[in-house]
């Protein structure tokens, strides 16, 4: 990670996806301009189930898959607020 722009930390309480509503906590380097050249490190991860949220777990590869498949959605959602 640079140094020169340190991570941001962050908490998104609810977004809107195509894949679900989602929750998350994590940092955010936004190093460019661009959504492709900031990296986002996901700390918790949420996502909207039929009774209230439920908490997935960031290792698991099914997770993983998840949050790189929401990753652009996400910058942009961190860069435009």
């Amino acid at each position: 990670m640079n140094l020169n722009n340190p991570p941001i930390a962050f908490t998104i309480t609810r977004l809107d996806t195509p894949l679900g509503i989602i929750r998350a906590t994590g940092q955010w380097a936004p190093n460019t301009p661009t959504v492709t050249g900031a990296k986002l490190f996901i700390s918790t991860f949420d996502i909207m189930g039929t009774d209230g949220w439920v908490a997935l777990d960031i290792k698991l590869p099914k997770t993983s898959a998840l949050i790189n498949e929401l990753n652009d959605k996400i910058l942009h959602h961190l860069q435009t607020r």
